[in-house]
């Protein structure tokens, strides 16, 4: 060896010029043939292009010294002077593959291990060049896409897969040759048959010198667990009765237009009635009367409008975009559609709904967030049930007010049943043919500390909605038995009878009964004294919960009577099929009687018809001479109303019945 390069040094730790067999065996270097073998001197790549005088390309040149064994790539090419056949020397290149080689080595055991565990696994096993080209693909492929591997094998990596999944999983390839960490990805793969299975792929790399060989992939069939998971994802933000957005789908939608400052509408929705038809009808017909609803207000909204349902029979819309104008005009057209007819359970009804509406410009100076928008729209409706239902209100800051003031009465009236606040005042139910009192109606009056002697109207609302009615209903009905029992044993008044309203709540609760019961044998007033007022919304349905319950007071000795008779819904058919003894014939047709011959011929129909169904007619609101008379004259027996005798409190209405002074009938 003539010369050699600094090389030497850094591979073999030998100084240049000094690379022959004696420094080499000297250094401790045993020269081995590719196979492993002791390479003779006389044969070293270098000796082999001098003596034959033929140069010597690519061969694999060991050198081993302790355990240490480096591999070189040699290539030998002899030297010859001009005119000279005989070589005198070799140019030789050393060049180091020791890693590369023990790469390969690592490469082809992990391929045997990796072909070893691929053709047992229920899992697709594959392997890509690191540009997606699919190199193998394992037998289990015919089980997940119904393919065979060879469809694969050659095929970019994408070939197979949903166009609107592509981008994440070369996305995800991308990452992958960037970090060189393992990666897991996502997508739909197309089945034989036609249909997209979702597939997750754990993709790892294969490195050698610095560089990704190739890629090695595991792929498993997610198809029912995507399923799954789509579901939730529905039920988390849909409602599963409806098939609308749920509440967290809506605040959802309500931030999103916030942050990006759009002006909209909400309208917030309550149905009008609704708890009659799931007390009457069932729970049933209440969901198919929901889902009607739904489809309705689905079909009336804009495209990119969103309808959400927040639970029972409360719905909101929201519409980016629109002002006021159009949000009251889109509240008139939900008012039509939801007015036209529907049959449920075999019945026909008619929807309302109460509407509140609150409109955001999209400004910075409105920061409200999703749940105070809700708030607001929902204060509004209540606004417009308390103005007659079947209404929209727009939110307004004296709107905002009420809730305040809503929630100061709830307080207040709480601490009113408590402390014995709640009286009762008695109004007379007169004999037209002698003026004599013959019955009482109890009414609830509240002692307020500060506002003096509140009507019912300032506080009834807000007792239904928060359920205090039934107690409040149970303190009424206690004092007003008590009473009418004693009174009872004044002369002439042995048969003075008592009637007492009762709300749909009160009558649904299931302890009322016996409350009711138990203050009859407490006071000792007889069952056929009293009678219970409900309002005529119990016609709807003569198998519902509400008309089991009537006929359980009346298996008691209970009289019932329907209130404000002629001004609801119901099927006059169904009259006959409810257990009541009498009717009260409403304050707005008695209104007329003497100068409207439309009243006149609305209460003569009433009166017949009860007539002929056995049940005694009762006429409220007689404010006038000529209504008096004009009942006397149709033979209505008995009335109530301010031209006979307002409400009196307890000691007044004692008075009157000592006095038994009876008011002359006209005629």
């Amino acid at each position: 060896m003539l010369v050699s390069n600094r090389a030497v040094r850094e591979v073999l730790g030998i100084e240049p010029g000094q690379v022959s067999n004696r420094f080499l065996g000297d250094a401790g270097w045993e020269v081995l043939q590719g196979d492993g073998s002791p390479w003779p001197d006389a044969d070293w790549p270098i000796h082999q292009a001098v003596r034959t005088g033929v140069p010597v390309t690519d061969v694999r040149m060991g050198l081993r010294r302790g355990a240490v064994t480096r591999w070189l790539k040699v290539a030998a090419r002899p030297l010859r002077r001009p005119g000279d056949d005989k070589p005198y020397a070799a140019l030789a290149t050393f060049t180091d593959v020791t890693e590369r080689l023990a790469a390969q080595v690592a490469l082809q055991e992990s391929e045997a291990h990796f072909r070893l565990l691929a053709e047992n696994s229920t899992d697709v096993i594959t392997r890509h060049l690191a540009d997606g080209t699919c190199l193998y693909a394992s037998p289990a492929l015919r089980d997940m896409l119904g393919r065979e591997p060879q469809e694969l094998e050659g095929q970019q990596a994408t070939e197979f897969v949903h166009v609107e999944d592509r981008a994440r999983l070369i996305s995800a390839l991308v990452a992958l040759l960037r970090s060189g960490e393992v990666s897991t990805v996502r997508y739909r793969m197309a089945h034989r048959d036609g249909r997209w299975v979702w597939v997750e792929t754990v993709m790892r790399p294969v490195r050698a010198e610095g560089r990704v060989l190739e890629l090695q992939s595991s792929t498993r069939d997610v198809t029912a667990r995507m399923e799954s998971e789509q579901r939730l994802a529905r039920l988390a933000l849909g409602d599963p009765l409806t098939g609308l957005a749920n509440r967290a789908a809506l605040l959802q939608h309500l931030e999103d237009l916030l942050d990006a400052g759009q002006p909209l509408a909400l309208l917030f929705l309550d149905l009008d009635r609704f708890k009659v038809v799931n007390d009457s009808l069932g729970h049933s017909a209440g969901d198919e009367l929901l889902r009607t609803v739904a489809g309705r207000l689905a079909g009336t909204c804009r495209d990119g409008d969103v309808v959400a349902r927040l639970g029972g029979d409360e719905f909101v819309v929201v519409a980016a975009g629109l002002a006021e104008e159009g949000a009251v005009q889109l509240a008139e057209r939900v008012q039509t559609v939801l007015g036209a007819p529907v049959e449920v359970s075999g019945h026909e009804l008619v929807v309302s709904a109460s509407v509140g509406i609150v409109v955001h410009d999209g400004g910075a100076t409105d920061e409200r967030d999703a749940e105070a928008l809700l708030r607001d729209a929902d204060v509004s409706m209540y606004r417009a049930k308390a103005k007659g239902r079947a209404r929209a209100v727009v939110w307004s800051e004296a709107t905002g007010q009420a809730p305040v003031e809503r929630l100061t009465v709830e307080q207040e009236l709480r601490s009113a049943l408590e402390c014995g606040e709640i009286t009762v005042h008695y109004q007379p139910q007169v004999e037209l043919s002698s003026g004599r009192v013959v019955g009482v109606e109890a009414l609830a009056r509240w002692t307020h500390p500060r506002r003096g002697l509140l009507a019912p109207a300032s506080f009834l609302d807000v007792a239904d909605d928060t359920g205090l009615i039934v107690e409040l209903g149970r303190q009424v009905l206690h004092t007003a038995a008590r009473q009418v029992a004693q009174w009872r044993g004044l002369p002439g008044c042995e048969e003075l009878a008592l009637s007492v309203n009762l709300s749909s709540r009160e009558l649904l609760d299931p302890g009322q009964l016996e409350v009711a019961l138990d203050v009859l044998r407490e006071t000792g007033l007889p069952a056929g004294a009293l009678t219970l007022e409900v309002l005529e919304s119990v016609l709807l349905d003569a198998e519902g919960a509400v008309l089991r319950a009537l006929a359980s007071y009346v298996e008691h000795g209970v009289r019932l009577a329907l209130d404000d008779f002629g001004t609801g819904s119901s099927s006059l058919l169904h009259l006959r099929r409810v257990p009541v003894a009498s009717v009260k014939i409403d304050r707005a047709f008695v209104l007329g009687l003497g100068r409207d011959r439309q009243d006149e011929a609305i209460v003569r129909a009433l009166c017949s018809l009860t007539g002929d169904l056995g049940m005694s007619c009762i006429a409220e609101g007689v404010e006038e001479d000529e209504q008096r008379d004009w009942l006397v004259a149709q033979g209505v027996l008995v009335a109530q109303g301010y031209l006979l005798h307002r409400p009196l409190p307890a000691a007044a209405l004692e008075a009157l019945l000592r006095a038994d002074v009876p008011r002359a009938v006209r005629g």
